[in-house]
């Protein structure tokens, strides 16, 4: 398997691999939660996302363009996992003080419809063609690998022979126990199982006997440490 495509938001910027963006997980808010490279559709309002999905949404989005898979015209078995450790809890709680409002006004109907975290994951479905597997993974670190390895045993399972895994978490509520644990962004990889010749890539996943995953023979402890090393390797 190849990693064809890297892309993320984090609190130091927004960036695809081979553009060769500087690439900086670090802690802190993040602004720069555009969008711009999420596409139309007829049935999608860009401007009703909440903050998890608009972040989920435009990494992946980065992602699958540096692969070269941005633009399609008929459905793909490609999947998509994701990895998070508050998933949308920001979201329900907005909703909650919503249902609690003085006065008799009711609940805000846009927030209830994303009290889900895989809700950005339908709607990469939806904006890309996607049909594979599609899940959210709950998880205790912040760069967790989980979706990767995930990702991987799904193609050596033969459910699909290309796949879009990352994790994704805002910032955490206020004064929630643990908010200083979790480090906000989105960091997203497409691994092929075999890409076409001469399509540029970032190095080979393997997994050796004890599952540990290895790219180009170097164990990858998470997924920032992913993103870093293939940025590294350049191998194009």
């Amino acid at each position: 398997m190849y990693i064809t495509g890297l892309g993320w938001v984090t609190a130091g910027g927004s960036g695809k691999g081979h553009n060769s963006d500087p690439f900086d997980f670090k802690r802190g808010g993040i602004s720069d939660i555009s969008g711009a490279k999420i596409p139309t559709h007829p049935a999608f309002r860009k401007g009703r996302l909440d903050r998890i999905s608009l972040l989920g949404l435009q990494a992946a989005a980065n992602a699958l363009d540096d692969a070269g898979l941005y633009e399609w015209e008929e459905k793909r078995g490609t999947g998509i996992i994701a990895s998070t450790v508050y998933g949308c809890l920001k979201t329900d709680l907005d909703f909650y003080d919503s249902v609690n409002q003085e006065n008799g006004n009711l609940p805000e109907p846009n927030l209830f419809t994303h009290t889900l975290s895989n809700i950005f994951l339908g709607y990469a479905a939806m904006l890309f063609g996607i049909t594979g597997p599609n899940y959210v993974l709950y998880e205790k670190s912040s760069s967790s690998i989980s979706a990767l390895m995930s990702a991987m045993e799904s193609i050596e399972l033969g459910e699909t022979d290309t796949m879009l895994a990352g994790v994704c978490d805002i910032e955490p509520p206020d004064n929630f126990d643990g908010a200083e644990d979790v480090i906000p962004g989105a960091l997203f990889a497409v691994i092929e199982k075999s890409p076409d010749n001469g399509k540029k890539n970032f190095g080979r996943l393997s997994l050796d006997g004890k599952r540990n995953i290895l790219l180009n023979k170097t164990v990858i402890n998470d997924m920032a440490m992913c993103v870093r090393e293939c940025l590294k390797i350049k191998n194009y």
